[in-house]
């Protein structure tokens, strides 16, 4: 949590918008969902409007990473709760749409840290699928969908900030509940089973009954991580797949 009103009570005030960036960017490089709170739409407290520079600061935030953006006084105690909470959706949507004119790619070396316990070359091999599965939904417009056990590979996924949603299938309710904090991840809850393809095929349902996608559409899907799930540890794998509604007569 970047809680701008402490940082600008212990700090110096102009000090602020740096440590917001360099705070997110950390966040980010450890796999921490991190979000940007206090000050956000101050203003909207007693106003029905925000300010231009409230607008920007909010632009600001999703541009330099953040996952999410938080109100408080705003929806607490302000008279235009509602009105707040669509200025900042909005927001967020519009800027989000935009991409960034120049996108840095740091070596995956220096882009992940190693949490304990885990090798930074298992990191660096599933954050080269994360990045080359973004490249690859990004090209051909698709969704991607992952099912994963940890969680891991949806955050890494996030972290590249692919143009589309993820749907990141788990059988962990707690996993589902900590992948909600993470940009463009839509954590769903389902059982897997032994077999690879039904259970593809149940997500695959679930995606079209639910309106995600539809029949015809293009998903990129990766079978990657530190966990595996139905493969050999060794093995990577990102797919394009087409659904299909199966029609039983």
């Amino acid at each position: 949590m970047v809680a701008r009103g402490d940082l600008g009570a212990e700090l110096p005030i102009e000090e602020v918008p740096l440590l917001q960036e360099d705070i997110i960017r950390r966040c980010r490089s450890m796999q921490k969902p991190v979000i940007v709170a206090t000050n956000m739409l101050e203003s909207m407290i007693s106003h029905p409007t925000p300010t231009r520079a409230e607008v920007s600061d909010i632009a600001i935030a999703v541009r330099e990473g953040t996952d999410g953006i938080m109100l408080s006084g705003e929806t607490a105690h302000g008279k235009f709760p509602i009105k707040a909470v669509n200025v900042m959706h909005s927001v967020a949507l519009r800027t989000e749409a935009t991409p960034l004119i120049s996108i840095s790619h740091p070596s995956l070396s220096t882009s992940f840290q190693a949490a304990p316990g885990k090798e930074l070359f298992q990191i660096e091999i599933s954050a080269m699928f994360a990045s080359h599965a973004t490249t690859m939904a990004n090209s051909v417009g698709t969704a991607i969908v992952v099912f994963t056990r940890t969680g891991s590979m949806a955050v890494l996924l996030s972290h590249y900030r692919p143009s589309s949603t993820i749907f990141a299938f788990t059988n962990e309710k707690r996993i589902k509940q900590r992948l909600a904090l993470y940009h463009g991840v839509l954590p769903i809850y389902m059982t897997f089973t032994d077999d690879a393809e039904e259970t593809f095929s149940r997500a695959t349902e679930y995606l079209l009954e639910g309106g995600f996608v539809k029949s015809g559409d293009y998903v990129t899907l990766v079978q990657s991580g530190a966990h595996s799930i139905w493969r050999k540890e060794s093995t990577h794998h990102i797919q394009v797949r087409k659904l299909y509604v199966i029609v039983i007569s």
